[in-house]
């Protein structure tokens, strides 16, 4: 059964530069994540025109979701596109990580947006879950406030 069947999650983070072992590790993060609320895919590095990733990724993913979650172990212009539309623009709930051993820029990791958190893990899948799950919690509680 799935913790929270009506919220959407989006998980983004950089791919052109990615190990196949990190694509692997984020693609079972968003298995696991998939048993707590709806995960939206992005397209990634696929034949799909540019425009048509922006418009997925953006329109389709961003735009929709309840909660942002970037994995911001490496630098990506696509992936900070991605947060700025959702803290920036949307206002609206972003959760970015990074492996302790990461360079993050002081730009992520001093953003003082309402709804921004940034945190280190160590274990991505063992970490971050719960911390989605502390996210959701706090989404659904103001969703059901406010109806």
């Amino acid at each position: 059964m799935v913790l929270f069947p009506n919220l959407k999650l989006y998980v983004g983070c950089a791919l052109t530069h990615a190990t196949k072992e990190f694509i692997d590790e984020v693609a079972q993060l968003k298995e696991d994540l998939r048993e707590v609320c709806i995960v939206l895919d992005f397209l990634g590095l696929t034949d799909e025109s540019a425009y048509g990733i922006y418009e997925h990724d953006i329109h389709n993913c961003v735009m929709q979701c309840h909660l942002m979650l970037a994995i911001t172990d490496q630098p990506s212009t696509g992936l900070g596109y991605e947060m700025a539309t959702q803290s920036e623009k949307r206002k609206a709930p972003l959760l970015a990580v990074a492996d302790m051993q990461s360079r993050v820029s002081d730009l992520i990791l001093d953003t003082r947006q309402p709804g921004f958190r940034f945190e280190r893990y160590e274990n991505l899948r063992k970490d971050v879950t719960p911390w989605v799950i502390e996210e959701l919690k706090k989404i659904n509680e103001a969703l059901n406030n406010a109806a």
